[in-house]
């Protein structure tokens, strides 16, 4: 069924013991951590924020409760469930500690953008009254604690492969294709299924139902960093204190790290057929025969060829300007506040939640995009 070495990109019971030993701080509930350290003290020889500026931070806040609780429910069966950490594995050796040093990052800064509102006198972000979602049933997962978002029924959207290839940008009105469909399916098992591989490193026909869960995952990564590398982008502009920038900047700049690597681990996943049906559930991704080239016709130095993970150069700011490889889309209509919350509702990763969530967290959305710099 699948034809491909596994044996580097897995790990054996005693590693994954040891991961399970390593988990540390990622492993305990997010809800915990978020509130766990002491907010920082108000300091009155600094400037007070914009109200503008106010409404960036405190967007970006619950962006990255709902970024840290989606990581959390992926890092307890990264690093928990053997079968999941063996299928994630095969995508990238290293994959289970990047999912867990992901995690760390998104719980750091809903931290510090909550401690440093606190820092200004603001108020900091909370969305524990929306903590209802149901936790998975499977193995290492905390199958008690209730989730903000939903990683059962995702829409990955996997346009970007074909976006960061293209010369085309999005924010000049480009479209780009799906390389997968993945459509109404899990990121996560939600109960214990066989491994992919057996002692040996042999990938197994009989797990092919974790290889798939596992592949759409290593897609959704990419898909959620992606979007928080634009979304941060699109608040620079915005900022007014030269402190925000900052901090907008230098977050978003860890944004834009995690989606080069979930990007270049996705185009490892390897083809998943359904042994019983014969169906092709994932396909051969390197050399697939269908897959289209970028819209403008060009291919970029290869669209099918999936090491080609760097930004290909692209229209920018004006189209009469040289190509430029940069970030996109960045504008607020396609990576604003409101589109990022419409991008994660698309997703499926609210499917569950109240009307008072969405009021809640488009209302927060909306102030972000109103805002404007001084001048």
């Amino acid at each position: 069924m699948y034809k491909k070495d596994a044996s580097a990109g897995t790990i054996g019971r005693r590693s994954f013991m040891k991961r399970m030993g390593m988990a540390g701080a990622a492993a305990l509930p997010a809800a915990a951590l978020l509130t766990s350290q002491t907010g920082a003290r108000a300091d009155s020889r600094k400037s007070r924020l914009t109200d503008g500026d106010v409404a960036i931070l405190r967007f970006l806040a619950a962006a990255e409760i709902l970024e840290a609780d989606l990581w959390q429910q992926y890092t307890e069966l990264a690093l928990g469930n053997e079968s999941y950490q063996l299928a994630l594995n095969i995508l990238d050796g290293d994959e289970a500690t990047y999912v867990e040093l992901n995690t760390r990052d998104e719980i750091s800064h809903a931290n510090f953008l909550n401690g440093y509102l606190e820092s200004k006198g603001q108020r900091a972000v909370s969305l524990e009254p929306f903590r209802k979602l149901p936790s998975s049933q499977a193995t290492g997962s905390n199958k008690t604690v209730k989730r903000l978002t939903n990683l059962m029924n995702l829409t990955v959207d996997t346009s970007w492969y074909f976006r960061y290839r293209s010369a085309l940008n999005p924010d000049f009105g480009a479209s780009f294709p799906q390389l997968v469909d993945l459509v109404n399916v899990p990121g996560i098992p939600n109960s214990d299924l066989p491994t992919p591989v057996d002692k040996d490193g042999n990938v197994l026909p009989s797990g092919f139902e974790v290889q798939f869960i596992a592949n759409v995952a290593g897609f959704h990564f990419a898909t959620i960093e992606q979007g928080g590398s634009s979304l941060y982008q699109s608040f620079l502009p915005k900022a007014n204190s030269l402190e925000v920038l900052q901090i907008v900047g230098a977050i978003g700049g860890t944004e834009i790290q995690h989606f080069q690597t979930w990007q270049d681990k996705a185009g490892n996943a390897l083809p998943v057929i359904n042994p019983h049906t014969g169906k092709v559930l994932f396909p051969e991704l390197p050399h697939a025969p269908n897959l289209p080239n970028p819209p403008d016709g060009t291919d970029n130095a290869g669209p099918n060829d999936t090491n080609q993970i760097f930004a290909a150069p692209c229209d920018f700011i004006d189209r009469n300007l040289p190509l430029c490889s940069v970030i996109r889309p960045i504008s607020p209509q396609n990576a604003g506040a409101v589109a990022t919350i419409a991008f994660f509702t698309a997703m499926g990763l609210f499917q569950g939640q109240s009307r008072a969530f969405f009021n809640f967290v488009n209302e927060l959305a909306e102030e972000a995009d109103e805002a404007r710099r001084d001048g």
